[in-house]
């Protein structure tokens, strides 16, 4: 090999390594087609706070429970995280909640829910797992009766 060919082949490979390492040296990290830096497990997390967007059914007993996939008009649990939190993001939870509402109301094993709430719970997700399953905060985005009649 030509002291030539070895030069080009010695700088075209510093090319290739420096493009792999590329997105590793960029300040802030970019993520981006074809290198990636995989943000998604390379940022750093807060490890124990989770934010829980979710339907939630009262009882007239005051008891509550989260409304199901099914109960938002999905039968995937990703699917009606994403609705609950594209409803509260775009300002429509009231209508989320409507909705939500007359179709609990349909269902005669859900009789017993008088109310629900869109709403964002805050969880101590290392708390929760040992035992301890309150919010450590709640936002309300909105509250409605369910309605009483009908198939009740």
């Amino acid at each position: 090999m030509t002291g030539a060919r070895r030069a080009w082949a010695f700088v075209f490979s510093a090319g290739l390594v420096l493009a792999i390492v590329w997105p590793i040296l960029r300040d802030p990290p970019k993520d981006g087609f074809p290198l990636s830096n995989y943000p998604m497990f390379s940022s750093s997390r807060d490890r124990t706070r989770s934010e829980i967007p979710h339907v939630v059914g009262y009882s007239k007993e005051g008891r509550h429970r989260p409304l199901t996939p099914e109960q938002l008009g999905s039968a995937e649990i990703m699917q009606a995280y994403v609705t609950v939190r594209l409803a509260i993001r775009k300002g429509h939870a009231r209508d989320l909640c409507q909705r939500s509402a007359e179709l609990v109301a349909s269902q005669p094993e859900h009789a017993d829910l008088e109310r629900l709430e869109v709403r964002t719970d805050v969880y101590d997700s290392l708390a929760y797992f040992s035992g301890d399953k309150k919010p450590r905060k709640t936002r309300v985005h909105a509250r409605c009766a369910v309605p009483h009649g009908g198939a009740r």
